[in-house]
Formats: structure tokens, C-alpha cells, sequence
């Protein structure tokens, strides 16, 4: 039910403009904003159009259960390494020229002693995964599942 409400909330926030005017969209959810485009190149397009007021409504959300942070934050694409493809988005917080550098999170996973499967969440400084550098200092404080 928590998700549900959170789901509609951040529905209700990405159609509200920083003017206080409303995006009109049709029904059908994310994939009318997107025109049928790939769920991969999706992703891109989304967070590159309401990153920023995603942004605003987690910081909301986390200072309304007393876990907000005094260090800037960013929404950013999460890419796979392997596959070269947005799969999803995160949050990034860390000192203000630190944030500016993060262009995404790279996701690497693996599989320890066939038993437990890990992810590493990396804020790198670009979008391609290949030649990719780790940012120092910034940290992932929140990942964004897209329904696409």
C-alpha cells in the first residue's frame, strides 16, 4: 500500500512544472511521454526531462522521515556494465563540485559463492560505462524504479 501512495505521489510531482503549471499528458503513463521509444533509451529521456523534480520530491521525501542531507544532490541514469544500457536511475549526494562531475551510476554485479547476488553502485564521471571514472566523494542515496 506505502508503494502504491509513493508511486502516486511522484506520479502527481513529475506532472507539476517548477511554473506551477500542469504537463498535459494522455493515460497511458510514461510510455505516451515517451512515443513508444525503447525502454533503455527511455530512461535517458526521462530522467534528462524530469531528473531534476524527481530530485526535489525524494529530498522531499527523506527530510519528511528525518534522513535529509546538507550535501547537494542529483538524479542520474544507472548504467549496466556489460550491457552499455540505462537500466534505471539514482540519486547522488557529495560536496556540490563533486555532484557536477557524475554524469550516472555504473551497476556491476556478480554472484558470491553462488549463493548471494551483489550489485556495486558506482558514481562514475560519464554515461558510457567503457573508460568510465569513479567520482570520489559522492555516494548513491536513493534508486528510482521507472515504469516504462
Amino acid at each position: 500500500m506505502k508503494k502504491k501512495i509513493i508511486t502516486a505521489v511522484l506520479g502527481i510531482c513529475l506532472t507539476t512544472t517548477a511554473f506551477g503549471g500542469i504537463l498535459t499528458t494522455q493515460a497511458g503513463g510514461l510510455s505516451s511521454i515517451l512515443g513508444g521509444a525503447a525502454k533503455i533509451g527511455g530512461i535517458g529521456i526521462v530522467i534528462n526531462k524530469f531528473g531534476p523534480q524527481i530530485d526535489t520530491f525524494l529530498n522531499k521525501l527523506l527530510k519528511q522521515n528525518n534522513l535529509s542531507t546538507e550535501y547537494t544532490t542529483k538524479v542520474v541514469p544507472i548504467i549496466s556494465i556489460g550491457t552499455k544500457g540505462y537500466i534505471g536511475a539514482a540519486q547522488v549526494t557529495g560536496p556540490a563540485s563533486s555532484i557536477e562531475e557524475v554524469k550516472a551510476v555504473a551497476q556491476v554485479e556478480g554472484s558470491f559463492n553462488g549463493m548471494v547476488r551483489v550489485k556495486g553502485l558506482v558514481p562514475v564521471d560519464s554515461t558510457n560505462p567503457v573508460g568510465a571514472s569513479r567520482v570520489q566523494g559522492v555516494g548513491v542515496s536513493a534508486i528510482i524504479d521507472l515504469k516504462i
